[in-house]
C-alpha cells in the first residue's frame, strides 16, 4: 500500500512501545508507517528507532513536527509538554493522537481546541479502555436501553507505587505530572464513567497526600450526582498492596461489572446481572451479538479508530469534546478536595481552576 499514513513519535519512553507496536498491528499495519520519533535522550529514540525500523531520529520535537514526511503525530512525553506539542503539531497541519492527561487544565484543552481548528487536522486522545470488549458492550447496552435508568456507577483505581516509581525527574510534581493519582492514575477509570453515564451536574470530593513524599495526592475519593439522575463513586489510591480496578454499572434492571485487571478492566466483557434472569440472558446475548470480539491489544484499537478517522474524514472516538468531560470532572475534583466545597459543572472560563491546578493559592488538606 502506498498511501499509508505517515506518522512521527514524540518522545521514547515506555509508553511510545505501546504506540509503535499498536501501529505495526495487523489492523493498522496497512493504513500508517512509524518514520520517524523525537526525544531529548538521543539514545533512547535511536533504541526505539533500532527496534521498529524508524527511519529519522531527532532530538528536538520541533524538528519532527517541522518534517514533511510526517503527517501525524503520537504524543507520548510526559503531561506538562502535551499541549504546546499538541498545538504546534496541529497548526502545522499534522494530526494528533495524544497520551493521557491530554491538557493539565481545562484552559489546555480549549488551547488544543483551537489549534484544531486552526490548523484543519484533527486531535484524538488516548482514553483506551473504551475500546474495549467489555466496554463496547456495555455502551451497547445502555443506548439499547437494557439497563433501564443508570442509577450508580463506581470506578475503582487501587494501585501500588513506591518511592522507586517516584523518583523519576518528572514525577510526583504538579509542574510537570500535572497533578497526582487522580490525573495520573485514575483518569481513565474517570473516563469511563463519564463516558457511560453522561455530563455530570455536580461533585464533592477529598483529596490527601497519606503515605508517599511527594508533592500531589496519592488518594482521592468524590461523588459525583450526574445530569441523568445518577450518582457516582471515584476512588483512587497508589498505596494499595497489589493493582486492581474496577467499574460497576447499575440500572433499574441491569448490572454490570468489570474484571480486576489493574491495567485494562473493559477488555473483557463484564458480568451482566439481573433480577429478571430472562433479561439478563437476553442482555447477554445481545452484548454478544454487537461486539463478539475486539483487539486484546487496546492500543492497537484506538490507533485504528484514530488512522480511520483521519481517512474517513471523522471525529475520532475521543475527540476534544470528549476529553472535556473526564477532565471536568477531575478538575472538580481538585477544587472540592482543596476547597471543601460542592462544586457545580460546567466550569466557567472566568473559574480561577479553568487555567490552574492548585488555584488561587489552594493546596491539599
Amino acid at each position: 500500500m502506498t498511501d499509508q499514513i505517515r506518522i512521527g513519535i514524540i518522545g521514547a519512553g515506555g509508553i511510545s512501545h505501546s504506540h509503535a507496536l499498536a501501529y505495526r498491528g495487523s489492523m493498522n499495519r496497512d493504513l500508517a508507517k512509524v518514520v520517524a520519533i523525537a526525544d531529548i535522550a538521543e539514545d533512547a529514540a535511536k533504541e526505539r528507532a533500532g527496534q521498529y525500523g524508524i527511519e529519522r531520529v531527532y532530538t528536538d520535537w520541533h524538528d519532527l513536527i517541522a518534517d514533511p514526511g510526517v503527517q501525524a503525530v503520537s504524543i507520548c512525553t510526559p503531561p506538562f509538554l502535551h499541549v504546546d506539542q499538541a498545538c504546534a503539531a496541529l497548526r502545522a497541519g499534522k494530526h494528533v493522537l495524544c497520551e493521557k492527561p491530554v491538557s493539565p487544565t481545562l484552559a489546555g484543552l480549549d488551547e488544543i481546541a483551537a489549534a484544531e481548528r486552526d490548523g484543519g487536522a484533527m486531535f484524538a486522545g488516548v482514553f483506551q479502555h473504551r475500546v474495549g470488549q467489555g466496554a463496547q458492550q456495555v455502551k451497547a447496552l445502555i443506548e439499547a436501553g437494557h439497563f433501564g435508568k443508570l442509577v450508580f456507577g463506581l470506578s475503582e483505581t487501587l494501585w501500588q507505587r513506591g518511592d522507586d516509581y517516584y523518583s523519576v525527574w518528572w514525577r510526583g510534581t504538579w509542574e510537570q505530572e500535572c497533578g497526582g493519582v487522580t490525573m495520573g492514575h485514575g483518569i481513565h477509570s474517570i473516563d469511563m464513567l463519564a463516558w457511560l453515564f453522561g455530563e455530570p451536574a455536580s461533585l464533592i470530593a477529598d483529596a490527601a497526600t497519606v503515605k508517599l513524599d511527594i508533592q500531589v495526592e496519592d488518594t482521592s475519593l468524590a461523588t459525583v450526582r450526574f445530569k441523568n439522575g445518577a450518582v457516582g463513586q471515584i476512588i483512587v489510591s497508589v498505596n494499595a498492596q497489589d493493582n486492581r480496578s474496577r467499574l460497576e454499572i447499575f440500572g433499574h434492571d441491569l448490572q454490570a461489572v468489570s474484571t480486576e485487571s489493574p491495567y485494562d478492566p473493559t477488555r473483557e466483557p463484564f458480568r451482566l446481572t439481573s433480577l429478571d434472569e430472562a433479561h439478563g440472558t437476553s442482555a447477554r446475548e445481545f452484548a454478544e451479538s454487537m461486539y463478539p470480539d475486539t483487539p486484546k491489544h487496546l492500543h492497537v484499537a484506538m490507533v485504528n479508530d484514530f488512522l480511520r478517522a483521519i481517512i474517513d474524514g471523522r471525529p475520532p472516538l475521543v475527540s476534544t469534546a470528549e476529553c472535556r468531560r473526564s477532565m471536568e470532572l477531575i478538575t472538580g475534583l481538585y477544587k472540592a478536595a482543596m476547597t471543601g466545597e460542592r462544586v457545580h459543572f460546567p466550569i466557567a472560563s472566568d473559574d480561577l481552576w479553568y487555567s490552574a491546578i492548585p488555584a488561587g493559592g489552594a493546596s491539599l488538606p
